[in-house]
């Protein structure tokens, strides 16, 4: 009697974890979805929540404004930027990375099995020229790295979003 109540009690276990691990995948995948709908229509916003400036500590940016953002054809940008400058004409009033303009080499990758969506893309401004690169992981959970010419590379942690929602 012991031992079949021990055996009941471990498939019981096994069942609930079974259940668990469904749901957490299926969250995931939900997730995903989100994120696959929004990439596909091309329009969407990215919100950081932190920067990781090469060879320094993470920056909140939570009580900062700034989005990446991608508008049908177009790219606009108004993200802070720390980091090192690596030629003359490199302005301190003109820190951030900032860009409006339609972009070029624009490129999805998706991956159904890790549930990820890689894009890259390159913005030319007035200044600079960036080239970007979004990992997303569900809405939720996103890596912009911006990379340029005259700048150290740059990641930023937060999530996507519709542009219009608040």
């Amino acid at each position: 009697m012991k031992r079949l109540s021990i055996i009941l009690l471990l498939l019981f276990a096994a069942s609930f974890l079974s259940v668990a691990q469904k749901s957490k995948n299926q969250k995931k995948q939900e997730r995903y979805q989100k994120a696959l709908k929004l990439v596909e229509a091309k329009q969407f916003e990215f919100i950081g929540r932190k920067a990781n400036p090469q060879g320094t500590r993470q920056i909140d940016l939570t009580t900062r404004i700034n989005f990446m953002r991608i508008d049908g054809d177009k790219a606009i940008a108004d993200m802070p930027y720390f980091g090192r400058a690596y030629s003359g004409g490199y302005s301190p009033t003109d820190g951030g990375i900032n860009f409006d303009a339609p972009y070029e080499q624009y490129s999805v990758d998706k991956n159904e099995k890790k549930g990820r969506v890689t894009i890259t893309f390159k913005v030319k401004s007035n200044s600079d020229t960036y080239n970007c690169t979004l990992i997303i992981s569900g809405i939720d959970n996103v890596t912009l790295t911006v990379s340029s010419n005259r700048r150290q590379t740059i990641s930023y942690y937060g999530y996507i979003k519709p542009i219009n929602e608040k």
